[in-house]
């Protein structure tokens, strides 16, 4: 690879890890995908520094191609986060779900306790 394209490489992966830090100092990004995005900045940074790094690790692992193993990677990575997102939003519908039974609960005392005052 050429040294232009890895100094280009590198500087986007910097300017990517710093959107990182930004929305976590926003709040936007809780820390445990702080940690996940930012380990895998690190990694791309890495594997752009080390040559034939991912040629080697490919050939050990017996993939044909880099290219191969490249793909693989990410497919399991993103079904990763796809499984973890999912998680998320089942445990926040059961959130919600609790909120709107307890909201219920409290409307209906303070309809208790109105019929009660005016008696």
């Amino acid at each position: 690879m050429q040294i232009k394209l890895k100094i280009a490489l590198i500087i986007i992966l910097l300017i990517y890890i710093f959107c990182i830090l930004k929305a976590v100092k926003r709040k936007n990004m809780r820390i445990n995908y702080l940690i996940f995005w930012s380990i895998t900045g690190l990694l791309l940074i890495v594997a752009l520094c080390i040559p034939n790094l991912v040629e080697n690790i490919s050939r050990l692992l017996g993939f044909e191609m880099p290219i191969n193993m490249i793909f693989s990677v990410a497919i399991f990575v993103i079904l990763y986060l796809i499984f973890n997102l999912t998680t998320l939003i089942s445990q926040e519908q059961n959130k919600n779900v609790l909120l709107i039974q307890e909201i219920s609960i409290l409307k209906q005392r303070i309809e208790e306790l109105e019929k009660n005052k005016e008696n």
